[in-house]
């Protein structure tokens, strides 16, 4: 969480961000930084001083039943955002932007929502084909890049398209990378007791597949980022809007080198990329500082919880997002502080304990080593920390639903222990635990 932010902090101070009617306030970092030290506690006290634990023995996870479960919903995703796409009249970036743009404002009216019934079926199932990337690239010996391909990135691409947005798709990636990252947590090694050949051929496999995730995606970003600046007349226009609306210039010492040295359009897109960096420390700032309206209760930080609002009190959900509109907060990344703060005030320092605990909680269960299912858990907890920048683990992405799946994938394993004959003649040497394919 410290280097996370230690990052953010950098990269606001080295490049040429200018605050246009907006003041970032000495109380407003300090508010910040009782946050963060909250999250550090809590973790603190989950771990503690941890002793040489008994050699564990041999793990085995049978997930037949979690990949039954998310391979129904991966189908049933594609189902329903492909009948939702087709019947909103195909493919249209410019169509998707302009009608995220009519739901921010259904949400800051109270509107009802009027997504079809297609689009919330989808909205609930997509989040288990991000599990179910993890699952397979981290805890098979042989991952299967087709069926990584149709379960899990293939919705998830679905719902990119069906949402018009880029964030599922960039969670969905970066887990990619993290799966393969953590085989050598749940294999040992280079791949363990995989034998080399296999090795290989997976590790070429994983590397290709995101190698070719990772362009898709780029360029998917690259055309968002296009398309929303032709609609604010180019990009010197898309600079008059992030000075005039967003409150924020890029125009400071090195902008005048960015400017000559990468042109108009590479250093539009070095802002655009490095402000979703950066905004949660401004709007958190102003937040902490200047919301003085009524309490969010969670609907602020959690998409169901405004949905759910919506459809009970719409005008609960109205006057409180509108006070953010006065602020010229509404509709910008929060922060995960920024956002307890508005849904609780000073009592999300508790949920920022709590936090903090839990993850703390994963650390110690994953050093213990006796539970490879804790392992699962682990690229959800980081990632949660590292968008910390954006909103809480259970804000970010449908954060809410994703974690749902999480858990029914952690508790539908089965976990079956052997000891093994090393461990009865060995009291020293933790063995590495196995995972079953």
């Amino acid at each position: 969480m410290l280097r996370v932010w230690t990052f953010c902090v950098l990269t606001y101070l080295i490049l040429p961000f200018q605050m246009e009617n907006r003041t970032l306030t000495v109380y407003g970092f300090l508010i910040l930084g009782l946050f963060i030290l909250c999250f550090c506690g809590g973790a603190l006290m989950a771990t503690g001083p941890m002793k040489q634990a008994a050699p564990p023995p041999e793990v085995r996870i049978n997930f037949s039943r979690s990949d039954m479960l998310l391979k129904i919903a991966a189908v049933g995703t594609m189902l329903a955002f492909g009948y939702d796409v087709l019947s909103q009249g195909g493919l249209d970036l410019a169509g998707a932007y302009a009608e995220r743009s009519d739901r921010a404002n259904d949400l800051l009216t109270g509107a009802a929502s009027d997504s079809s019934l297609a689009f919330q079926i989808g909205f609930l199932l997509y989040p288990a084909s991000y599990i179910y990337i993890v699952r397979e690239i981290a805890f098979r010996e042989k991952p299967d890049v087709r069926l990584i391909t149709i379960f899990g990135l293939i919705p998830v691409l679905f719902a990119t398209l069906g949402m018009g947005g880029r964030a599922p798709l960039f969670y969905a990636i970066l887990l990619v990378g993290y799966g393969f990252l953590m085989r050598r947590m749940t294999f040992g090694g280079s791949h363990g007791h995989l034998p080399k050949a296999a090795s290989k051929r997976s590790n070429a496999a994983i590397k290709l597949l995101l190698f070719v995730s990772l362009l898709l995606a780029a360029r998917y970003f690259v055309d968002v980022f296009v398309i929303r600046a032709e609609s604010a007349g180019g990009i010197a226009g898309m600079f008059d809007v992030a000075r005039d609306i967003w409150g924020v210039k890029f125009d400071g010492y090195l902008s005048n080198f960015l400017f000559s040295a990468l042109g108009e359009e590479y250093t539009y897109l070095i802002f655009i990329f490095s402000w979703y960096l950066v905004q949660g420390l401004v709007m958190s700032n102003v937040l902490f500082t200047e919301y003085s309206g009524p309490a969010h209760l969670g609907i602020y930080g959690i998409d169901l919880a405004a949905a759910l609002a919506r459809r009970i009190n719409g005008d609960f959900v109205a006057d409180r997002f509108g006070a953010l509109l006065q602020l010229n907060t509404y509709g910008f990344l929060p922060s995960a502080f920024g956002s307890l703060y508005v849904d609780l005030f000073f009592f999300g320092l508790a949920g920022c304990i709590l936090w903090g605990w839990l993850a703390g909680l994963v650390y110690r269960r994953v050093k213990q080593a006796d539970d490879p299912r804790w392992v699962l858990l682990v690229p959800f907890i980081n990632l949660g920390i590292f968008f910390s920048l954006i909103n809480t683990p259970i804000g970010f992405s449908n954060g809410f639903v994703i974690h749902f799946w999480l858990l029914v994938v952690f508790f539908t394993a089965k976990k079956m222990v052997r000891v093994s004959p090393a461990v009865q003649r060995n009291n020293s040497r933790p063995l590495q635990p196995v995972i079953a394919g």
